[in-house]
C-alpha cells in the first residue's frame, strides 16, 4: 500500500475529484445510482489512502506505542458495506418512487457508519502525528489533521505533502519497510 504514500498531493486530489468532474463535463445526469457510485469510488480511494497512512505509521512506531489494526480495518469496511447495501437494497426501491417509510436498517447502519468514519479519521490522524512528532500524540497535537480529514479532498491535498515528506525521510534513513 506504499503506492498511496508516494503519491503527490495533486495526484491523490485528482483521483478523488476526477469521477465527479468527468460526470459534470460529460453532462451525465446525476441519478441516485450515479451519485452512489461516485460516492463508493471516493470512499474506496479515501479509505485506501487512510488505511495506507494509518497502518504504515502504526508499524513504524515503537512496539509499546502500537495499536492493533483490526478495529481500524473494520471501521473502514463498515461504511463500504453500508454504501453497498444502500445501492443494492434501497436504490431499487426508489424506482417506484420514494417509499413511505425508510427501511429499519437504514438509520442504525448510517449511525454506525458515521461512528466508524470518525474512528478512522481519529486513528489515521493520531498515528500520523505520533510518528511525525515522535511522541504519543494527544488530541491537541493531532486535531488539525483530524479536522482536515473531514474536509477531504481539500484536507488530503494539505496533508499529503507531509505524508510524502515523512515517508521519504524514513525511507531514506532505512527505517521504512521496502516495497511495502
Amino acid at each position: 500500500m506504499s503506492f498511496f504514500l508516494k503519491l503527490r498531493h495533486w495526484e491523490l486530489f485528482l483521483m478523488l475529484m476526477l469521477p465527479s468532474a468527468l460526470c459534470w463535463l460529460w453532462r451525465v445526469p446525476f441519478s441516485p445510482l450515479v451519485v452512489a457510485s461516485i460516492g463508493l469510488f471516493l470512499m474506496i480511494v479515501l479509505f485506501a489512502w487512510m488505511f495506507s497512512v494509518g497502518t504504515w505509521c502504526n508499524s513504524r512506531l515503537p512496539p509499546e506505542r502500537r495499536n492493533g489494526v483490526v478495529l481500524f480495518t473494520v471501521a473502514l469496511l463498515i461504511p463500504l458495506v453500508y454504501l453497498l447495501m444502500y445501492i443494492l437494497l434501497y436504490l431499487p426501491q426508489l424506482a417506484d418512487g420514494p417509499p413511505e417509510k425508510p427501511p429499519l436498517w437504514l438509520l442504525p447502519m448510517h449511525m454506525l457508519s458515521m461512528l466508524s468514519v470518525f474512528y478512522a479519521f481519529w486513528y489515521t490522524a493520531r498515528k500520523f502525528k505520533s510518528l511525525a512528532e515522535n511522541e504519543d500524540a494527544d488530541f491537541l497535537i493531532f486535531s488539525s489533521t483530524f479536522f482536515l480529514l473531514f474536509i477531504f479532498p481539500l484536507g488530503v491535498w494539505i496533508i499529503q505533502p507531509s505524508v510524502n515528506e515523512l515517508y521519504h525521510r524514513l525511507t531514506s534513513s532505512g527505517d521504512a519497510e521496502e516495497g511495502g
